[in-house]
This record gives structure tokens, sequence and C-alpha cells, in this order.
């Protein structure tokens, strides 16, 4: 029984945390108004979970950022990631969220460089997997950089975008 009540109490609190839609501030600037994304990293990573899950998905802080990616972590703001906690699946979502848009376009290549050694490691151990990584993400969105191999990488990234415009 717990084992159906715990992950429905979960997806529950993930669908009421990201339910607050998209943080931003607008900015007024004398011809026009410019739009300043405020997000925050694991709202952004509930919202897509809640609706495109990570497979056996572990949750993963700034504090483990060097172990999967080629970033200085004085450079982030915030970041939320998950990757596949067994290792059977290439499934990895992350949103870094870096102190400006120079740390996020070589956040995004640090991304990159990833999501390529994950495709040259799946190739022969999970080719069934593959269509994740074809299909993946990766990109520079403000301050922001993100990557997404899941199983539906357009919904997953729908979302994402939906925050970061």
């Amino acid at each position: 029984m717990k084992k159906i009540i715990i992950p429905a109490l979960l997806s529950a609190i993930m669908l009421l945390s990201a339910c607050g839609g998209n943080a931003s501030t607008t900015t007024q600037g004398t011809d026009s108004a410019v739009a300043e994304v405020t997000a925050a990293p694991a709202d952004i990573t509930a919202a897509v979970i809640a609706e495109v899950p990570v497979s056996s998905g572990v949750a993963k802080t700034v504090s483990d950022i060097a172990d999967y990616y080629d970033v200085d972590a004085s450079t982030l703001a915030d970041a939320s990631f998950y990757i596949c906690g067994s290792g059977a699946y290439p499934d990895e979502l992350a949103v870094l969220k870096f102190n400006d848009e120079a740390g996020a376009e070589a956040g995004k290549k640090a991304l990159q460089a990833r999501l390529d050694s994950q495709i040259e490691l799946y190739t022969t151990y999970t080719p069934d997997e593959m269509y994740k990584l074809e299909g993946a993400k990766v990109f520079a969105s403000g301050n922001y950089a993100v990557y997404i191999a899941l199983s539906d990488n357009d919904k997953a990234n729908e979302i994402v975008k939906g925050y970061l415009g």
C-alpha cells in the first residue's frame, strides 16, 4: 500500500508546486518593456518531471555539478538537475542558472559535451534508448543553460520554454 500512496503523494506535491507558472518580473525601459526571467531551476525541473518523468530519477545539487558537467560552480546562481540513478537509462534533465549570459553560453557548451559523451556511451550500451539522446535538447536562454534527454523531449522542451520564453 505504501508503494502506491507515497509516489502518488510525491506526484501531487510536484504538480502543486509546478502550478505557479512562470516566475518573471518586468522592467520598464524608456521605449519598451524587457522581461527578466527569475524562475528557480527547481521549479522548472519539477514542472517537467510532473509531465515527463526521469527514469530512476535522482535529484542532484550544485555541489554535484562537477561530477557530471564541466561547469565551474562559482559561475552558477542556482541549478537543478536529475539523472537516472541506476545508469541504465540516458534520462537526464538539467536547468542551470548562471550569474550572466556568458556563463550560460559556456554552460551550454559543457552540456553539449555531456550529450556527446552520453551518445557515445549509450550507442552500444542501450541502443533502444538512443531516441532520447537523438532528440535531446541543449540550449541557452538568457542566464540559463538547459539539457533535456527524456522519453518526450518535445513536451519537456515546451514546458521549459514556458518558463524561459
